[in-house]
C-alpha cells in the first residue's frame, strides 16, 4: 500500500472514469427580506487595529500564519518546477544550468528509468494513440493525462512516478523529432497540475523527501505489492493511462 493513499474497495485494482460529470445544486424556499448590515469602515487586518465593538483578535498571530503558508507554497513551488526540469532535460539529454536537489534527482531518475525500461511498449503505446505528430508545440494533453489519472480521488508517489514516466516519455519522442521547447513545457505541465492539485497532499506527504524515502530501495517495484498497467481508452483525447494497483 502506497504511504498517504486511500483505502479503495475495489480490492485494489483502480479502474477509469470516463469522462466527468458536472454536478448542479440549487436550494428552495420562501423568500425573506435581506438583512441590512451597516457599513463598516474597511480596515487593514495586519495593522492591529481592530473593528469597534468586535471581539479582540490576534492579527499578528494571523499574519504571521499567512506568512508562513506564503513562504512554505513558494519552496515548494520552486523546488517542484527546478526538480522536474532538470530530470526531463537530463532525461532527453538536454544541457541545463540549473542545479537541484542531487537526493531528489537520483531517485527520480532511478525510478523512471526502471519504470520506462519495464513498461517501455506500453508508454509508446499510450504516446502513438496521442497522434503528437499532429500536435506540433502543443503540450496541454499533459494536464488532461494527470486529470484523469487521480481522477478517483486516490493520490501517492507510485501515481506521481507514473505521471512523470509518462511526461518523460513524451518529452523524449517530442525532443528525437526536433521539438526540444516541449521538454520545459511538459514539466511546466506537470508542475503545475502538482501545485494546484496535489500541493496539500505534497505537503502533508513531505513533499520531494518523501518521495525519496519512499523510494528508497534499489528496485522501484520492490516497494510496491503489485503493479499493474492498464491501457484504456479516453473519450476526450484518445490516450490511455497507467494505474498502480496498492
Amino acid at each position: 500500500m502506497f504511504p498517504g493513499s486511500k483505502v479503495s474497495n475495489d480490492n485494489g485494482l483502480w479502474k477509469s472514469c470516463i469522462g466527468i460529470a458536472a454536478l448542479n445544486s440549487s436550494s428552495g424556499g420562501c423568500a425573506r427580506k435581506p438583512l441590512v448590515m451597516p457599513e463598516l469602515k474597511p480596515q487593514n487586518q495586519c495593522t492591529g487595529n481592530g473593528l469597534q465593538g468586535s471581539v479582540p483578535s490576534s492579527p499578528e498571530t494571523d499574519c504571521e500564519e499567512i506568512d508562513d503558508f506564503t513562504s512554505t507554497y513558494a519552496a515548494l513551488g520552486m523546488d517542484t518546477r527546478e526538480v522536474i526540469e532538470i530530470f526531463l532535460k537530463d532525461f532527453t539529454g538536454l544541457p541545463h544550468s540549473k542545479t537541484g536537489k542531487k537526493q531528489v534527482l537520483s531517485t527520480m531518475k532511478r525510478v523512471v528509468d526502471n519504470l520506462a525500461v519495464k513498461h517501455e511498449l506500453a508508454y509508446k503505446g499510450l504516446i502513438a494513440r496521442l497522434n503528437l505528430d499532429q500536435k506540433g508545440e502543443d503540450v496541454s494533453f499533459v494536464k488532461n493525462v494527470a486529470t484523469e489519472l487521480f481522477s478517483d480521488g486516490i493520490t501517492n508517489w507510485g501515481r506521481i512516478a507514473s505521471l512523470l514516466t509518462f511526461g518523460a516519455m513524451v518529452c523524449k519522442h517530442q525532443n528525437d523529432r526536433g521539438l526540444s521547447k516541449c521538454v520545459s513545457l511538459v514539466a511546466e505541465e506537470i508542475s503545475s497540475y502538482l501545485l494546484t492539485d496535489q500541493w496539500d497532499w505534497l505537503l502533508k506527504n513531505k513533499a520531494w523527501d518523501g518521495f525519496v524515502e519512499f523510494f528508497h530501495v534499489p528496485d522501484t517495484e520492490a516497494a510496491v505489492r503489485n503493479t499493474l498497467l492498464t491501457i484504456g481508452s479516453m473519450a476526450t483525447f484518445g490516450a490511455a493511462l497507467a494505474y498502480w494497483i496498492r
